[in-house]
């Protein structure tokens, strides 16, 4: 059996990633298999947002690329800048494609997955007019473990875990340049992104408190919306993120915390994104919560706690990069697997380089109405929900 193995991508999320590991495996033809394994090591990521895999492993935009070829290095590259972000991180790490070997053996190796130190130059420049400003920013590698990012355990190894890191604020007049400079090929890689300026990403109006107590589409108010000022984001998503406390019906203090985001809305398309409008079916708020909480234990009763409320938006790049992924869903066919997104210029490179930020209304109260539907709606009666949390 020959296998195909990439590494280095993590799941791409607008919402912060908890830790979650995608393994994802599809029979190609005849005993072949084709397996990305993709490890989450950031927990900042671009957004809360689906589970999308960027399978890095293609030649380019134009070409077909054999599974059964002999081992070839790659590039890959990851980065997210957010102006909001104290620190900024870049991970760039090599795939690999080997059929004489194991690739869950190779996973473990970290010679397999990153650059020694001194083979690459990482920098970013400040661009404004075409020309660069000032010196280049020059990347410092830090162990991700140790800057408060560890990647899970599994199939890969978990130390060390590379990345490049720089501290400088960012400024939304200028553009971000990413180079990397490969001193063992004397190759160079490099992405242009304009910044999604945080000052301008708002909510358009305040939401004192969350109310999806209709359900019924025969009465007004059974859909919840919010609208957006997008700024320059190309790609925004809102998230409702839940809290709530477990404990015997019996006992009146303490408990357990829990929580779950929903992501309620997503908008990608350009009059989408200029509409500013997130909505959903309030219905799907009791469906999520169904599904998140789930029944709750014999003598266990659910205290529902305030609500954040949350915005995403991401740059141009992100919103292609999901165009392209809706793209690849078709499938696959004989020895080839179709190309996938990138926007890292060089040979042998892919990636994502992009841009993103939040804003976040923190400690929205259900509405009591909202509280006495959970609690007695046939929807959401199994999960015992008596009321609100008080500490």
């Amino acid at each position: 059996m020959k296998v195909a193995l990439v590494a280095g991508m993590p799941n791409v999320k607008l919402m912060s990633i908890s830790n979650s590991r995608l393994f994802y495996k599809r029979t190609i033809g005849n005993n072949r298999y084709l397996c990305f394994l993709c490890n989450v090591y950031m927990k900042k990521l671009l957004f809360p947002f689906l589970i999308l895999t960027m399978a890095l492993c293609v030649q380019s935009c134009s070409e077909d690329f054999d599974i059964a070829a002999p081992y070839k290095q790659y590039t890959v590259v990851y980065g997210v800048l957010d102006m909001k972000d104290t620190a900024h991180y870049i991970r760039i790490q090599k795939s690999f494609l080997d059929e004489t070997k194991n690739a869950f053996d190779m996973a473990k190796v970290s010679d397999s997955n990153f650059y020694k130190e001194s083979e690459l130059e990482v920098m970013i420049k400040e661009i404004s007019g075409g020309a660069a400003i000032g010196e280049p920013i020059v990347l410092k590698r830090v162990d991700m473990n140790l800057e408060g990012y560890p990647k899970d355990s599994g199939a890969f190894f978990t130390s060390p875990n590379y990345g490049y890191k720089f501290t400088k604020p960012l400024n939304s007049n200028y553009q971000y340049r990413l180079v990397i400079n490969n001193l063992a090929n004397h190759t160079m890689d490099s992405a242009d992104i304009e910044l999604v300026d945080t000052t301008r990403f708002t909510f358009r109006s305040e939401i004192p408190a969350l109310n999806f107590a209709t359900t019924s589409t025969n009465f007004s108010g059974a859909v919840f919306q919010i609208y957006v000022v997008p700024g320059t984001a190309k790609y925004v998503e809102g998230v409702v993120r839940f809290r709530w406390v477990e404990r015997p019906v019996a006992v009146t203090t303490g408990g357990m915390h829990d929580s779950a985001d929903f992501v309620f809305a997503q908008l990608s398309t350009k009059d989408e994104v200029a509409s500013g409008k997130l909505s959903v079916e309030n219905v799907r708020f009791y469906n999520f919560l169904n599904s998140a909480m789930g029944p709750a234990p014999e003598g266990i009763g659910r205290y529902m706690d305030s609500v954040d409320i949350i915005i995403y938006g991401a740059g141009p790049e992100y919103a292609d990069y999901l165009k392209t992924a809706e793209l690849q869903s078709s499938g696959l066919s004989g020895d080839q697997i179709k190309p996938l997104y990138t926007n890292i210029r060089g040979n042998d490179v892919f990636g994502l380089f992009t841009s993103k930020t939040s804003k976040v209304l923190k400690n929205r109260f259900i509405t009591s109405a909202t509280i006495d539907s959970l609690r007695l709606s046939t929807r959401t009666k199994a999960l015992n929900i008596q009321g609100y949390y008080k500490p």
